[in-house]
């Protein structure tokens, strides 16, 4: 099968499709840039979706690897689904394998094999009313964390306290309370929104859990 060279303004255009069906209402700046030696996509929007979730989606569309132990770009080809998503099909192995190689088969029958004009991208998810959620997550971590030290320098663990309260901030879903996020974010725990409300005394409502 032949593979179909698409530009890096190409790639964006196929990002925004892929992207406007998954998370309506969201408005997402998607910038293409060339370099020398390449291009990138830089995607940002507020609030909405986690980074994760974004990147899932567009992590598809990256034309290149790169081996940090080795400072090593490989490009790699990838299948462009009749949906409109796109996901890996091969990439070489780096020198010394620490990125292993991949190789795989068609996931559908109309998928397209191509090469994307983007080596990478970047997703940067802004948030509204920063400075008053920042100031929720950090009485919430003094609160329910032994710290170390006196605020603004005050530490949990080996991390500052102001640093973790941005991540919680940055990490945020939106159907979450700040407990919630704390949960997930600084405890790593995994949140149940469907038991919670059961805990809680509260229907579910059309919240559907797996296997459910």
């Amino acid at each position: 099968m032949s593979t179909r060279y698409l530009t890096v303004t190409e790639t964006a255009q196929l990002i925004r499709k892929a992207l406007q069906p998954r998370f309506e209402g969201i408005k997402f700046s998607v910038r293409s840039s060339k370099y020398s030696g390449g291009a990138s996509i830089h995607i940002s929007w507020t609030d909405g979706p986690r980074q994760p979730e974004v990147q899932a989606v567009v992590d598809g569309f990256e034309g290149a690897s790169f081996d940090g132990m080795n400072d090593l770009k490989s490009y790699q080809d990838c299948w462009l689904l009749p949906d409109g998503t796109a996901q890996l099909a091969s990439r070489p192995e780096s020198v010394g394998g620490s990125i292993p190689g991949y190789v795989s088969d068609a996931p559908h029958p109309n998928a397209e094999l191509v090469s994307f004009g983007a080596n990478f991208i970047f997703c940067n998810r802004h948030v509204s009313d920063f400075d008053a959620k920042e100031a929720v997550a950090l009485a919430l971590i003094r609160k329910s964390c032994r710290c170390e030290g006196e605020p603004p320098s005050d530490r949990f663990g080996n991390e500052w306290v102001s640093n973790l309260a941005r991540r919680m901030v940055q990490d945020f879903a939106e159907d979450e309370t700040p407990e919630q996020t704390f949960d997930r974010v600084i405890l790593g725990k995994q949140v149940d929104p469907y038991q919670e409300c059961l805990e809680a005394g509260v229907m579910p409502g059309n919240l559907e859990r797996e296997g459910r």
